[in-house]
């Protein structure tokens, strides 16, 4: 049994894996919303608060890139880790890890990188020791780096490569300001308000032409397909589209790749979820994080591809109630469109997926 918790963390991802038996469940946590909402903090005190013996191990948390709304919620938990709480290696790239010692400028100072240090010397975290201290990086040739955790996990990376690791080190500075405020200055359409053709015609929105997102931040996540026995779960973070596609190419399993749910990539956004990568895999159920509060995801043009290209009668799950996520709720409003379904969260903190061998998965 493998569990997905989406956890509702405003615009941004906050994921936490669960899988093994109960009386010995392994926890993954991926990304921890913005640093303002607290999100990641409050589950893993609830999660304490709920067990008698007040103390939880997280096995893995992974930082899939310095956006704040992945990696800000991370940064609260650090900064105030509760007794009790271990945590047993973390994947992140920082400024260190983007390019070869030799091609290093000056290190830039920011706060993560000085915590993990802090907690490395003191040995109570392991920093990308699965990739020897160095990147998270996935090689121009030869086999993807495929990683096996506790209990028979497999984590395959698949995200992001060197080149995209040199580019954010070339603007690295102008990134820690805020790349999401740079984006929003350049693309005035994608923030709160934008005026998408409501409803929309499916077909036609599918045939959009592609244009593939270009941001440094974006282009460097951490993305992985995750296998635990027969469950294959696709986490994309907010990677590029061709990067996944390509990386999805020298898998060897049988094409399409057959996932059992994918996280759509950067929320849901039109410029990382291709027509062609929706072919490349074999699916019926997406994983939609956002609330729509900063930059009004997930675009209509993503879901149409979805829709159209993302198999028979898809399953979108998303973990939040809002009037971008809403209007979604069905496909008689919207026109020509393929049949689809949708779920959305009972509870507003958050919304679980349980996936358990073949069968579809179960809404908790």
């Amino acid at each position: 049994m493998l569990r997905v918790e989406m956890i509702a963390a405003r615009q941004g991802d906050c994921l936490w894996i669960s899988y093994g038996p109960r009386e010995a469940e392994h926890h993954l946590i991926v990304d921890g919303g913005p640093e303002k909402a607290k999100v990641l903090r409050a589950a893993v005190e609830r999660r304490m608060e709920a067990d008698p013996s007040r103390r939880l191990h997280i096995d893995l948390l992974v930082v899939t890139h310095i956006d704040d709304d992945h990696i800000g919620g991370v940064l609260d938990l650090l900064e105030h880790i509760p007794d009790g709480l271990t945590i047993g290696e973390i994947w992140f790239n920082a400024y260190r890890h983007l390019v070869p010692p030799d091609k290093l400028g000056e290190e830039q100072a920011e706060r993560l990188s000085e915590l993990l240090d802090g907690l490395v010397a003191r040995g109570t975290l392991k920093w990308n020791t699965a990739f020897g201290g160095k990147a998270a990086v996935v090689a121009e040739g030869g086999e993807l780096p495929r990683l096996c955790r506790q209990d028979g996990l497999v984590l395959t990376l698949l995200s992001p490569d060197q080149g995209q690791l040199i580019k954010l080190a070339g603007a690295w500075k102008e990134v820690l300001k805020g790349a999401e405020g740079a984006e929003a200055k350049e693309e005035p359409k994608d923030l709160l308000g934008r005026n998408d053709a409501w409803p929309p015609d499916i077909p036609t929105l599918a045939r959009a032409r592609f244009c593939e997102d270009r941001k440094e931040a974006n282009g460097s996540s951490i993305a992985f397909l995750l296998e635990y026995g027969d469950i294959r779960v696709l986490f994309a973070a907010d990677s590029f589209p061709g990067r996944i596609l390509a990386s999805l190419g020298r898998l060897t399993c049988s094409k399409p790749v057959k996932l059992n749910a994918y996280k759509l990539s950067h929320h849901g956004s039109k410029k990382n979820n291709s027509s062609d990568l929706l072919r490349s895999v074999s699916c019926s159920t997406y994983l939609i994080s956002t609330d729509g509060s900063y930059s009004g995801h997930p675009d209509a043009e993503a879901l149409a591809r979805v829709l159209v290209s993302g198999g028979p009668n898809p399953l979108l799950i998303f973990n939040a109630r809002t009037k971008f996520t809403t209007r979604w709720n069905g496909p008689r409003e919207l026109k020509r469109s393929p049949p689809f379904r949708t779920r959305y969260p009972d509870d507003p903190m958050s919304i679980s997926i349980r996936f358990d061998g073949s069968h579809a998965p179960t809404i908790e």
